[in-house]
């Protein structure tokens, strides 16, 4: 039987949880850093659909609620976590609400 999948593939650099910026976030806020470690893979895998930006479809962005849903994790982790990737640069969020990976 025919496998009608999509399917995308993301690479990562064999020290990608020895970078500076994961070593920093997944010592974040009392053993929150490992979930918010947890929640950027997620965003990274979400993200491939539309080359590096995370929307919902081609013209609404994901807000912090939908990606909690998405995510599965309380929506003020996910907020926390958002505000921690932007500091640490590992998102960018666009003029239009779309987050950049």
């Amino acid at each position: 039987m025919a496998d009608n999948k999509k399917y995308y593939y993301m690479r990562l650099k064999e020290n990608f949880f020895d970078s500076d910026e994961m070593i920093i976030l997944e010592n974040m806020d009392n053993g929150d850093g490992i979930i918010y470690s947890n929640i950027l893979l997620k965003l990274y895998l979400r993200s491939l659909k539309y080359e590096g930006r995370l929307m919902f479809n081609e013209r609404i962005p994901f807000n912090p609620q939908m990606l909690s849903t998405i995510v599965r994790h309380p929506v003020g982790v996910v907020e926390k976590a958002l505000k921690a990737f932007v500091d640490l640069g590992l998102v960018e969020v666009m003029d239009n609400g779309a987050i950049y990976m």
